[in-house]
C-alpha cells in the first residue's frame, strides 16, 4: 500500500511541510533542529497517540504535554496529537482500537 497516496488524500493533496512521512502504524514529522542544524525527525506511533490521550491529555494541571518523543506547551502538542488520532481513523481504525482496548479507554464487548 502506497501510504505517500494516503498522505495526499488524508490532507487533501496539501501534506504539510512538517509531515516527512506516514504509515499504519506511525507518522513522522520535523519538530525544530538536530545539534547539527538539520531537522529533527520525530516518529510518532499509534501507541504513542493512544498514551496521550489515556495519560497526558487528562493532566489538566499541567501546561506541558507529551506525544512520544514531543513534548511542549499543551496547546501545539494536543492539536498534533488530534492531527495523528485523525490520521489513524483514516488508515488504521482496527489498529486504533486495538491500542484503545488495551489502554482501557474504549470498553472490551
Amino acid at each position: 500500500m502506497d501510504y505517500q497516496d494516503k498522505l495526499d488524500d488524508f490532507y487533501r493533496d496539501e501534506v504539510p511541510g512538517y509531515v516527512r512521512g506516514a504509515g499504519k502504524t506511525f507518522i513522522k514529522i520535523i519538530e525544530g533542529e538536530d545539534w547539527m542544524g538539520g531537522p529533527k525527525v520525530k516518529k510518532i506511533t499509534l501507541a504513542d497517540v493512544v498514551r496521550h490521550y489515556a495519560v497526558d491529555a487528562r493532566n489538566l494541571l499541567s501546561g506541558c504535554r507529551s506525544l512520544g518523543p514531543v513534548v511542549g506547551d499543551w496547546r501545539g502538542v494536543s492539536n498534533l496529537a488530534q492531527e495523528c488520532l485523525d490520521w489513524f481513523k483514516f488508515v488504521n481504525i482496527d489498529g486504533l482500537r486495538r491500542e484503545s482496548r488495551k489502554a482501557s479507554l474504549i470498553p472490551k464487548f
